[in-house]
Parts: C-alpha cells; sequence; structure tokens
C-alpha cells in the first residue's frame, strides 16, 4: 500500500483525536517508536492493515466505524486538498463515484509498485448502481466509508449496501 494512505490515516488520528493517539496505534500495530510514512513509499500491505486495526483499537470504532471515518476524511479533506484539480470536474457523487477506477490508474500511473482497487460498475436503473471491488487486499469496508465521503461531499445520501466481500450496491437520491 502507498504511503499516501498511511500518512492521511495519521493525519486524521493527529488533527481529529490526538498526536498521541497516532503514537499508541503505532505501538498497538506493532511499530516501535515514531515513524515516518513517505507519500511514495511502499507499505507492506499487513502493516497498512494492523494500522488500520489498531486505530479502531484505540479509538474505540469498528472496523466498518474506522473504514467509514476514513473514508469521510480522505475524501473531504486530504485528497479534496491533494488532488485538487480532480474534484474540480467532478459534478455530481455518480460521477465522481464512476469516475473512481480512472482516477486509480492516472493518478497511480507513474507511481512505481503501485497496485490500487479496480472498480467494474453496472447500471441497475436509474438510480442505482452495482460496484465490483477488485484488490487483492479485501479492504471493500474502505471503498464504502470512500463511496460514503463521496455522498457527504456532493451533499447527496447515498445508500450503500455491502452485498459481498467483492460488491457494494450504490443508491442515489
Amino acid at each position: 500500500m502507498k504511503g499516501t494512505i498511511i500518512k492521511c490515516l495519521q493525519e486524521m488520528v493527529e488533527k481529529r483525536h490526538a498526536k498521541q493517539d497516532w503514537q499508541d496505534i503505532l505501538a498497538e500495530a506493532g511499530f516501535d517508536g515514531p515513524q515516518f510514512f513517505n507519500l511514495s513509499s511502499d507499505v507492506d500491505d499487513a502493516q497498512a492493515i494492523a494500522l488500520f486495526g489498531a486505530t479502531g483499537e484505540i479509538l474505540g470504532l469498528s472496523h466498518e466505524e474506522t473504514a467509514k471515518a476514513f473514508g469521510d476524511y480522505w475524501v473531504n479533506e486530504y485528497a479534496a486538498r491533494v488532488y485538487q484539480t480532480i474534484y474540480m470536474r467532478m459534478r455530481s457523487a455518480r460521477d465522481f463515484i464512476l469516475a473512481l477506477d480512472g482516477i486509480h490508474q492516472m493518478v497511480t500511473s507513474t507511481i512505481e509498485n503501485a497496485h490500487p482497487p479496480r472498480f467494474e460498475y453496472q447500471e441497475q436503473g436509474a438510480d442505482t448502481l452495482l460496484v465490483t471491488y477488485k484488490s487483492k487486499r479485501n479492504l471493500i469496508d474502505l471503498y464504502i466509508g470512500l463511496a460514503y465521503g463521496v455522498g457527504r461531499y456532493f451533499e447527496t445520501p447515498l445508500e450503500i449496501t455491502k452485498l459481498s466481500a467483492r460488491q457494494v450496491r450504490i443508491k442515489f437520491p
């Protein structure tokens, strides 16, 4: 996993909670002392997943609540700041969600060793989208958190149903 994901997690914890919480999360996840995560560095998937698990433990959040908090922070604060030009092209939550696969490809095309999740979309009527999540990391809950974050960014209450470890249904109002 790329360091930018972990930098965002660290920033979320330190801004919404406390710097000491991040140090406690590092310890809980098995890191010795303070760590510096470079934005483009590779973070071992098991270590990254351990950091998300430890975040839930230290902050008293369930796995789903941690994923939703991260997704909201990523979309509405971190990525909105880092990827402003992408955000300027988006007009709705639906447009943004449908563009995520292409955005991942574009943003990571020049980053060595990047393996972002891929998404396939299937329209199910005018207001429903079936999204298939493709990644060996099995982090669909993070995708769900991001989708909720997109809904909040566009002030669009989304109804998201996890159908399996690989699929979600998103209903737009």
